[in-house]
């Protein structure tokens, strides 16, 4: 688990470096940080077991924000 976690932290310091060579906005940084750190979690939650159930995760937010 750790060693994933290191490749998910190499792959978002790489990728950030990237996108600021690139003279991205700031949006597109923060869209490929979002993007990449729902898969994080996506894939850490299939190696522990327990695969995250994205349409609950989904309603919950939902749920949240119409309050």
């Amino acid at each position: 688990m750790i060693s994933l976690m290191l490749i998910a932290l190499l792959f978002l310091t790489g990728g950030t470096i990237i996108v600021r060579r690139l003279h991205s906005s700031r949006n597109e940084m923060w869209v490929f940080i979002v993007i990449s750190c729902i898969g994080i979690i996506i894939w850490s939650s299939i190696i522990l077991y327990k695969p995250l159930d994205l349409n609950k995760a989904i309603g919950w937010m939902i749920d949240s924000i119409a309050g």
